[in-house]
């Protein structure tokens, strides 16, 4: 998927072991992250987090949180969302067909 920054850079977003790296760098890890989308008071400060971790382990460039935050237009938000969702569901279905199709003897 292809998104344009705020700086008028075009992005190509992909789903890569450094984002889950940024990921894995939230207060808490990913076990408080999970618990902080579902929560009222802190479910800003997650989906920032993760929009953070898409856009840097995408950049060319080493980005501050409030940089890559910045560059994000709110509309690409929920398209950044729906990406992230959508790798991550076709990852574990990927995962769970690998599983179910080997056989031992």
């Amino acid at each position: 998927m292809q998104i344009t920054l705020k700086n008028g850079e075009n992005i190509n977003l992909e789903i890569t072991p450094l984002l889950l790296e940024y990921v894995e760098e939230y207060e808490g890890g990913i076990e408080q992250l999970q618990k902080d989308i579902d929560s009222n008071d802190r479910a800003m400060l997650a989906v920032n987090h993760i929009l953070y971790s898409v856009i840097c382990s995408n950049y060319d460039e080493p980005l501050t949180y409030r940089q890559a935050v910045r560059l994000i237009q709110i509309d690409d938000m929920y398209k950044i969302a729906d990406f992230v969702v959508a790798s991550l569901v076709k990852d574990k279905q990927v995962q769970n067909n690998q599983t179910s199709n080997t056989h031992r003897m």
